[in-house]
């Protein structure tokens, strides 16, 4: 695999993930009302906070991942290989 396809690979990856996670977020907006009901019956009457403190957190982590494995290695191959 050659440094153009890698660097087109994880610069495609980044900009996928980096939808994806606009559209959960969005989703998540759309539907906030919906989860909290949804989840406070399945984990016992959840609070608002804990359930908002669960979803950013993820919504954080997979951004975290996303810089990590997708763009911190394009910019590598872009500006420094």
């Amino acid at each position: 695999m050659t440094q153009e396809q890698l660097q087109s690979f994880f610069g495609w990856g980044a900009i996928c993930n980096i939808v994806l996670l606009s559209v959960i977020f969005f989703i998540y907006l759309a539907t906030r009302e919906l989860i909290y009901r949804l989840h406070g019956r399945w984990f016992d009457g959840m609070k608002k906070e804990t359930l908002n403190t669960l979803i950013y957190g993820a919504m954080a982590y997979y951004k975290i991942t996303i810089y990590a494995f997708f763009i911190v290695p394009y910019i590598v191959l872009r500006f420094f290989v």
